[in-house]
């Protein structure tokens, strides 16, 4: 009968490889998502303004309507009427209103959360031509879209500055934003297809 030899059997320390968490760092489903919304309803507002006339523009639907108005004193020579708290109910408002609105949320949610924060809503030009206004609006989509384009899941989590004091999450921003144009272009298509019916 043979000699038994007895093995002894060391195991290997337990490795444990970060390859899973840097993918889930880098990881862009959710950012993606909101990038094709952002994209897809900003190419659906630009198609349905095509032919935009300045008439138009500033067609009021209704009395004491809320519109861009001539204002020498004001960058870009135009302003328009804003409340944080409007009266009731809420004033109904103009094709030009709705676009310096969305401009003005554009520039200023990134200016403070990506930017110096220097500037606020009443520093930011307001013009009052067509062309002018579907300009600003696509001057100042472009720092989102970039944003949106370069960040991870991980990006959204971040908290940011805000104009209306303390911080906010760069996803709450791009939330906002995104909730903004999605909403106040189909108020401006409304408006358009009123305007065909009703102010022509």
């Amino acid at each position: 009968m043979g000699l038994r030899k007895r093995v002894t059997l060391r195991r290997r320390p337990l490795t444990i490889t970060t390859m899973e968490t840097d993918h889930q760092m880098s990881a862009r489903h959710t950012v993606v998502l909101l990038e094709r919304l952002w994209r897809k309803s900003g190419e659906r507002l630009a198609a349905r303004c095509r032919g935009l006339a300045d008439e138009e523009l500033l067609w009021e639907p209704v009395d004491d309507s809320w519109n861009l108005v001539p204002d020498a004193t004001h960058p870009g020579v135009w302003t328009y009427p804003y409340e944080f708290d409007p009266p009731h109910p809420h004033p109904v408002t103009s094709i030009g209103w709705r676009f310096a609105h969305l401009i003005g949320d554009n520039e200023i949610y990134m200016e403070h959360a990506f930017g110096p924060g220097l500037r606020n809503f009443p520093d930011l030009p307001v013009h009052g031509t067509a062309d002018e206004v579907l300009a600003d609006w696509e001057n100042s989509r472009r720092p989102v879209t970039a944003w949106l384009t370069s960040a991870s899941d991980t990006d959204l989590l971040e908290p940011r500055p805000s104009h209306l004091g303390g911080n906010r999450t760069a996803g709450e921003v791009m939330a906002i934003l995104l909730d903004e144009q999605i909403h106040h272009g189909a108020e401006i298509a409304l408006l358009r297809d009123l305007y065909q019916r009703f102010g022509a």
